[in-house]
């Protein structure tokens, strides 16, 4: 993440890492997507940064380990050259209803959110880079 963060500031662009607790995959009533928990600080600063930008692009590095998908989303905001940096994780066997309702929706949300529930939200209309493969290969 570091390296590819320091890559944007080479090139003049803002980037912000995040560093979450926790992230696993949702699905209620409330929130259906990916959860990830960050600290009070990174949070406050995820929100100042997100509060007047347009976050238009994403990429995604994916890998497969023992049935655990690991995930560096990179989201970015071309017009204002900034971009945040969110390593995530979760587990395919635990996650699988939140999976089929995501590639069901053809949308994944990704929520950056502190413990009092407040959260930023960033919405992905492409699915398949979160999916595991075998699932991305089934749509």
């Amino acid at each position: 993440m570091t390296a590819i963060a320091d890559d944007y500031r080479d090139r003049g662009w803002t980037a912000l890492e995040l560093h979450p607790g926790d992230s696993v995959l949702v699905d209620s009533e409330r929130r259906t997507g990916l959860d990830v928990v960050l600290p009070g600080p990174e949070y406050e600063d995820l929100e100042s940064l997100t509060e007047d930008t347009t976050f238009a692009d994403v990429d995604v590095f994916r890998a497969e380990e023992g049935g655990m998908i690991y995930l560096l989303i990179v989201e970015q905001a071309p017009t204002d050259e900034t971009a945040v940096l969110v390593p995530a994780y979760y587990d395919t066997g635990s996650g699988q209803t939140a999976l089929e309702t995501v590639r069901s929706a053809g949308e994944l949300r990704l929520f950056c959110r502190r413990l009092n529930d407040d959260y930023v939200e960033f919405v992905h209309d492409d699915v398949a880079p979160f999916l595991p493969e075998a699932f991305a290969d089934a749509e």
